[in-house]
């Protein structure tokens, strides 16, 4: 049986035929389905046909449908071995802590840095081992070692480093420190450029000689396998008399920085975030239960809450304050200091709102909408701490990869975000090799770099022609076709068990056909609430947040009457105790 997906528009690339258009510029496609593997899942599991296909989209079946529905960490842990170098890291580490020597931290300001270095600090505190940690200051020393930094923690006895979240691409700083005879061991997860640091160790499955398989891990999930390692090195070496830590309980961190450093959700990763959930929800972590109670939120915690109002606290410390903040935040002991970084920390992302949202405005006011390259805007007005979040949303809006240059120095910043099929991080290692920028790295999504002022207008020309959006269509994929009626509590329910959503696993979206717009209006900032009716007069209540960024909100007020095509996912609305559906609107397709 024929079964292979097709452009939802396709109809409209046969001549006469009417077109159909997405308001935001996509194609659209239903997800790829094996028809025998979702029949096979409705025999097995008794389940419905449309539970069944948006497991099998995803290729779950029979054998594998309880590791995703229930993940375990016992059945689903990597060995820490398959990584390159792990067993020479675990062993120079442990002999560091059975001769109590010190050991230096070095971890990145971003959130994925920073819940690398508090776990690792919390763990070596908890074992007896001695300790400091340094978190660079993102706008004076920006991403990565510097020597000062190494030097200080060396000052400090340190005579072993740990990077975490950095150092694979900061070959010269890295040889520096080791001439200096400090021993540095990398824990990484991005690119490697042509060569590699003089360091004891490199963990990085992203490492070219790396055949781990685990390349889709963040730093903290690197780093949590290399915790695993060494203490059951240190188990075997019967280090202490009392039990060495349980570390599941680290691994709230865990799903803290793989949900906000936007790694794929595969089955490790999705495993690491489900469980930390469930870490989270019991409130471990002094710094996450603050924030939590300072953010006010009264719900069970979920990937939502981490990716959009936990982790940008812990990131603006870093953006516009002082970046040691969440890595003190997330080590803390005491909860009335706990409060008071985590306060710090709001008040700081109210800041960074205010800072980008000014940046995003004049950012979009310098795009070339005519043009279909990639987009490189530069400021001398802009705040090198916001320029990561400005480049996501431009790079979301025009649908182009995306350079925002930060001009605050002569020495420039630049953030880079990209999309689907265009790899960026390979991008800057060009720029970089040949001269046109000082340093920098990223994987195939973002990345970031150094560049003097002056070759600015060179690295533009650099980019020319790289990418052509006209010849990259961006297809958008839906999971399944489904009627009005059908969009139910009990459908909500069932894909909640498809959670944590994410990379690789995004939450379910349904294409909705022939539906009318009803009282449509402005609410907030820039969306649009609604009420949504099928042909039998049927109603849910929809909204579209950031409608107005595109011509999504237009559209949805002038011809939602005639009947219109919605690509939706589903929200559950709570009002007077009575729970119902809401339709999130993502995009609209008209004939």
């Amino acid at each position: 049986m024929k079964n292979k997906t097709q452009l939802y528009d396709e109809e409209s690339k046969k001549e006469g035929n009417n077109k159909f258009f997405s308001a935001k510029n996509f194609y659209w496609r239903e997800k790829e389905n094996n028809d025998e593997l979702t029949n096979h899942l409705v025999e097995n599991k008794g389940i419905s046909h449309t539970y069944a296909k948006l497991l099998s989209c995803r290729g779950i079946n029979t054998k594998n449908f309880n590791d995703f529905i229930n993940p375990k960490i016992k059945n689903l842990l990597p060995n820490p071995s398959l990584i390159d170098d792990m067993e020479i890291a675990t062993e120079r580490i442990v002999s560091q802590i059975l001769n109590k020597q010190k050991i230096g931290l070095f971890g990145d300001y971003d959130v994925d840095g920073t819940t690398s270095t508090a776990m690792f600090a919390n763990f070596l505190d908890e074992i007896g081992c001695k300790f400091e940690f340094y978190i660079p200051d993102r706008i004076n020393e920006g991403y990565g070692p510097n020597i000062n930094a190494l030097r200080i923690l060396k000052e400090k006895s340190c005579n072993l480093i740990i990077t975490l979240d950095c150092g694979t691409t900061s070959n010269k700083v890295i040889n520096q420190i080791t001439n200096e005879g400090v021993e540095v061991i990398i824990v990484d997860h991005h690119l490697q450029d042509n060569e590699l640091p003089n360091a004891s160790a490199i963990i990085n499955p992203n490492k070219n000689s790396d055949n781990s398989k685990l390349n889709n891990l963040c730093a903290v999930g690197v780093v949590f396998l290399l915790i695993v390692s060494i203490n059951r090195d240190l188990k075997k070496k019967k280090y202490l008399k009392k039990d060495l830590p349980n570390l599941i309980k680290y691994l709230d961190l865990v799903a803290l920085g793989t949900v906000c450093d936007l790694v794929k959700l595969d089955v490790t990763n999705r495993a690491l975030v489900k469980q930390g959930l469930k870490i989270i929800n019991r409130s471990n972590n002094l710094g996450i239960k603050s924030l939590i109670k300072t953010v006010g939120i009264n719900e069970e915690i979920n990937e939502y809450h981490l990716g959009y109002l936990i982790g940008p606290r812990i990131n603006a410390g870093g953006r516009v304050g002082n970046s040691l903040l969440g890595t003190q935040l997330l080590t803390q002991v005491e909860s009335a200091k706990s409060d008071i970084f985590a306060l710090k920390l709001d008040e700081f992302n109210s800041l960074r709102k205010k800072i980008e949202q000014n940046v995003v405005l004049e950012a979009v006011k310098k795009v070339d909408k005519n043009d279909n390259g990639i987009i490189c805007v530069n400021s001398s007005d802009w705040h090198p701490g916001v320029i990561g979040i400005v480049a996501s949303k431009i790079s979301e809006k025009f649908q182009r990869p995306s350079i925002i240059i930060s001009e605050l120095h002569e020495v420039c910043k630049a953030s880079c975000r990209s999309i689907k099929n265009f790899n960026i991080g390979n991008l800057i290692f060009k720029a970089v090799n040949q001269g046109i920028c000082l340093s920098g790295g990223g994987h195939e999504m973002a990345g970031g770099f150094s560049i003097e002022k002056s070759k600015i207008k060179i690295l533009k020309e650099f980019l020319f022609g790289k990418y052509d959006k006209k010849k990259n269509e961006i297809i958008k994929l839906y999971d399944t076709e489904i009627s009005f009626s059908n969009l139910s509590i009990d459908l909500f329910r069932f894909q909640e068990q498809l959670a944590p959503f994410g990379q690789g696993n995004s939450k379910p979206k349904y294409l909705v056909k022939n539906c009318y717009i009803k009282y449509s209006n402005a609410v907030g900032n820039g969306h649009l609430s609604c009420f949504i009716e099928d042909q039998f007069g049927n109603r849910k209540k929809g909204i579209a947040f950031n409608a107005f960024d595109y011509d999504l909100g237009q559209i949805i007020e002038s011809r939602g009457k005639e009947g219109i095509d919605l690509i939706v996912t589903l929200r559950i609305n709570n009002w007077n105790d009575q729970e119902s559906i809401e339709l999130q609107i993502e995009d609209a397709l008209i004939k």
